[in-house]
Protein backbone atom coordinates (compact mmCIF):
# COMPACT_ATOMS: atom_id res chain seq x y z
CA UNK A 1 0.00 0.00 0.00
CA UNK A 2 1.38 3.47 -1.30
CA UNK A 3 2.11 6.08 1.32
CA UNK A 4 0.66 9.21 0.83
CA UNK A 5 2.05 12.37 1.95
CA UNK A 6 0.27 13.97 4.48
CA UNK A 7 -1.71 17.53 3.42
CA UNK A 8 -0.87 20.32 4.98
CA UNK A 9 -2.88 21.41 7.68
CA UNK A 10 -3.37 25.60 6.24
CA UNK A 11 -3.54 26.64 2.76
CA UNK A 12 -0.97 28.28 1.63
CA UNK A 13 -1.24 32.08 1.81
CA UNK A 14 -0.48 34.75 -0.35
CA UNK A 15 -1.07 37.73 2.20
CA UNK A 16 2.39 39.26 3.12
CA UNK A 17 2.70 41.18 6.19
CA UNK A 18 5.70 44.13 5.10
CA UNK A 19 8.93 44.72 6.92
CA UNK A 20 7.79 48.20 6.63
CA UNK A 21 5.34 50.80 5.34
CA UNK A 22 5.64 53.68 3.48
CA UNK A 23 3.27 55.88 4.57
CA UNK A 24 2.45 59.00 1.80
CA UNK A 25 2.88 62.36 3.77
CA UNK A 26 0.94 63.86 1.58
CA UNK A 27 -1.68 61.89 2.04
CA UNK A 28 -2.19 63.34 6.12
CA UNK A 29 -3.08 66.39 7.70
CA UNK A 30 -0.12 67.29 9.72
CA UNK A 31 -0.41 70.31 12.09
CA UNK A 32 1.57 71.50 14.82
CA UNK A 33 0.19 73.32 18.01
CA UNK A 34 2.05 74.52 21.23
CA UNK A 35 3.32 71.26 23.43
CA UNK A 36 2.79 71.04 27.19
CA UNK A 37 5.48 70.01 29.55
CA UNK A 38 8.60 70.79 30.33
CA UNK A 39 10.90 72.95 27.70
CA UNK A 40 10.82 76.57 29.36
CA UNK A 41 10.59 79.42 27.25
CA UNK A 42 10.28 77.44 24.22
CA UNK A 43 7.15 75.57 25.15
CA UNK A 44 5.66 78.87 24.96
CA UNK A 45 7.25 79.78 22.05
CA UNK A 46 7.07 77.66 19.66
CA UNK A 47 4.62 75.08 18.07
CA UNK A 48 6.18 71.95 18.02
CA UNK A 49 3.00 69.28 19.47
CA UNK A 50 2.02 67.25 15.87
CA UNK A 51 -1.21 66.33 15.34
CA UNK A 52 -1.56 64.30 12.23
CA UNK A 53 -4.84 63.55 11.06
CA UNK A 54 -6.09 60.76 7.87
CA UNK A 55 -9.25 59.79 6.88
CA UNK A 56 -8.67 56.09 7.08
CA UNK A 57 -11.40 55.07 4.31
CA UNK A 58 -9.95 57.44 1.87
CA UNK A 59 -6.53 55.61 2.71
CA UNK A 60 -6.19 53.73 -0.69
CA UNK A 61 -2.96 53.08 -0.26
CA UNK A 62 -3.53 51.04 2.28
CA UNK A 63 -6.06 46.82 1.23
CA UNK A 64 -9.05 47.23 2.92
CA UNK A 65 -9.22 44.38 4.80
CA UNK A 66 -5.99 46.42 6.55
CA UNK A 67 -8.14 49.58 6.65
CA UNK A 68 -11.29 47.41 8.58
CA UNK A 69 -8.96 45.78 11.16
CA UNK A 70 -7.16 49.13 12.06
CA UNK A 71 -10.59 50.91 12.94
CA UNK A 72 -11.62 47.92 15.12
CA UNK A 73 -7.93 48.03 16.88
CA UNK A 74 -8.05 51.94 16.94
CA UNK A 75 -11.98 52.93 17.36
CA UNK A 76 -10.75 55.17 20.26
CA UNK A 77 -8.96 56.96 18.06
CA UNK A 78 -11.18 57.48 15.15
CA UNK A 79 -13.43 60.17 14.82
CA UNK A 80 -17.76 60.08 13.56
CA UNK A 81 -16.55 60.76 10.53
CA UNK A 82 -13.24 58.58 9.96
CA UNK A 83 -10.58 60.41 10.99
CA UNK A 84 -7.80 58.48 12.76
CA UNK A 85 -6.11 61.27 15.02
CA UNK A 86 -2.96 60.96 16.97
CA UNK A 87 -0.54 63.28 18.43
CA UNK A 88 3.44 63.41 19.47
CA UNK A 89 4.90 66.03 21.61
CA UNK A 90 7.59 64.14 23.22
CA UNK A 91 10.23 66.19 21.58
CA UNK A 92 11.42 69.58 21.68
CA UNK A 93 11.29 70.03 17.33
CA UNK A 94 8.69 69.97 15.14
CA UNK A 95 10.64 67.65 12.93
CA UNK A 96 11.42 64.88 15.64
CA UNK A 97 7.72 65.10 16.66
CA UNK A 98 6.55 65.08 13.31
CA UNK A 99 8.92 61.74 12.88
CA UNK A 100 7.70 60.44 15.65
CA UNK A 101 3.94 60.83 14.72
CA UNK A 102 4.18 58.71 11.38
CA UNK A 103 6.68 55.95 13.33
CA UNK A 104 3.15 55.54 15.50
CA UNK A 105 1.62 55.71 12.60
CA UNK A 106 3.46 53.22 10.63
CA UNK A 107 3.09 50.91 13.84
CA UNK A 108 -0.31 50.82 14.18
CA UNK A 109 -0.35 49.87 10.48
CA UNK A 110 1.99 47.19 10.82
CA UNK A 111 -0.36 45.87 13.90
CA UNK A 112 -3.37 45.77 11.99
CA UNK A 113 -1.75 44.44 8.47
CA UNK A 114 -1.67 40.60 9.42
CA UNK A 115 -4.77 38.72 9.43
CA UNK A 116 -5.65 36.98 12.85
CA UNK A 117 -5.52 33.04 13.13
CA UNK A 118 -8.51 31.29 12.05
CA UNK A 119 -9.05 29.64 15.15
CA UNK A 120 -11.53 26.42 14.90
CA UNK A 121 -14.09 25.94 17.72
CA UNK A 122 -14.18 22.88 19.89
CA UNK A 123 -17.36 21.41 20.34
CA UNK A 124 -18.37 18.41 22.18
CA UNK A 125 -16.10 16.15 24.02
CA UNK A 126 -12.97 15.11 22.70
CA UNK A 127 -12.83 11.06 21.30
CA UNK A 128 -10.61 10.06 24.00
CA UNK A 129 -12.77 11.22 26.30
CA UNK A 130 -16.15 9.32 24.59
CA UNK A 131 -13.55 6.48 24.83
CA UNK A 132 -12.93 7.01 28.30
CA UNK A 133 -16.38 7.18 29.12
CA UNK A 134 -17.05 4.24 27.12
CA UNK A 135 -14.35 2.10 28.92
CA UNK A 136 -15.67 2.87 32.24
CA UNK A 137 -19.36 2.51 31.42
CA UNK A 138 -18.56 -1.29 30.14
CA UNK A 139 -16.61 -1.84 33.70
CA UNK A 140 -19.74 -0.51 34.98
CA UNK A 141 -22.17 -2.58 33.15
CA UNK A 142 -20.07 -5.80 34.11
CA UNK A 143 -19.56 -5.24 37.56
CA UNK A 144 -23.90 -4.50 38.01
CA UNK A 145 -24.13 -7.69 35.73
CA UNK A 146 -22.09 -9.72 38.23
CA UNK A 147 -24.08 -8.83 41.03
CA UNK A 148 -26.49 -10.66 40.07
Amino acid sequence: MPRTPPTPRRPFSTWNVPKSIDVPEDRLEISFVRSSGAGGQNVNKVNTKVEVRFDVDAADWIPAEVRERLKEQEANRINKDGYLSLQSQEYRTQVQNRKAAVDKLKEMLLQAWPRPKVRKQRTGISKAAKERNKEFKKKRSETKSSRG
